[in-house]
């Protein structure tokens, strides 16, 4: 095909920052300097599904709101406070210091701000009070420091419209993402011929053996809905200092 026929690629506008070359990165930056920080856990998600649950879910959410608003992924951080593990004793679980979350977050924040991204998303898939006032309390060191980058924290349960859904740990609504995201890591089959409990299986919420992969679309389109207004205002808020 000639070079006249050949219709000139459209620009990048998201895309996953480890997977990005640098004149990408500046692209995204000229129309979408949002930036999406990922922040899940290792964890016991008892026996249906995976340890990185959290860290599978918080990602697949951001790259869902990156499509839709442009910006970058950053890998998910699979580092969390108040896990199953000291609460419930669940094994294959790894509990990090709330000042080590603070800190990262912290310089996580300022780097990418230095990077010239005028939005910062910290987005949990974990969302005990310690992990979300953790993360909150770096952001908000970075917002004293560099007061012209937005710098929020988000979790997904911060979306849920009301009588829709509720939150659980490794229960049908957590379920549904996994199985929506990443359908083949879960294996309901795993789960005893019983009631599940919090005791025995580290299960809260709806028995994740009601949750589907539709499922995990519905909450997702939930979310988003929720979400991106927001991120749109704040775009907007930013084109009209150019």
């Amino acid at each position: 095909m000639s070079s006249e026929n050949t219709k000139p690629s459209l620009p990048i506008v998201w895309g996953c920052y480890s997977d990005l070359r640098p004149i990408e990165i500046e692209t995204i930056l000229l129309s979408s300097p949002i930036a999406y920080v990922p922040w899940g856990a290792l964890e016991w998600h008892s026996q249906h599904a995976p340890i990185g649950l959290d860290s599978t879910k918080a990602d697949g959410i951001c790259r869902s709101l990156a499509e839709r608003s442009g910006g970058v992924v950053l890998p998910a951080i699979p580092l969390a406070t108040n896990t199953i593990k000291p609460f419930k004793g669940f094994p294959h679980s790894i509990d990090i210091s709330a000042r080590l979350i603070t800190d990262l977050a912290e310089e996580i924040c300022l780097q990418l701000a230095d990077e010239g991204f005028r939005i910062v998303i910290l987005f949990t898939g974990h969302y005990p009070p310690q992990q979300i006032d953790a993360l909150e309390e770096g952001a908000a060191r970075a917002r004293a420091k560099v007061p012209t980058t937005r710098f929020e924290v988000w979790a997904d349960n911060h979306f849920l419209e009301d009588g829709a859904y509720s939150a659980d740990h490794a229960g049908a609504y957590e379920t549904s993402y996994q199985m929506y995201f990443q359908p083949e890591s879960v294996d309901l089959s795993a789960l005893p011929e019983r009631a599940v409990t919090l005791d025995e299986d580290g299960i809260t919420g709806q028995d994740p053996r009601e949750g589907s992969g539709a499922r995990g679309g519905e909450q997702l389109a939930t979310l988003l809905r929720g979400a991106l207004p927001k991120i749109s205002e704040w775009l907007m808020d930013l084109r009209r200092e150019r």
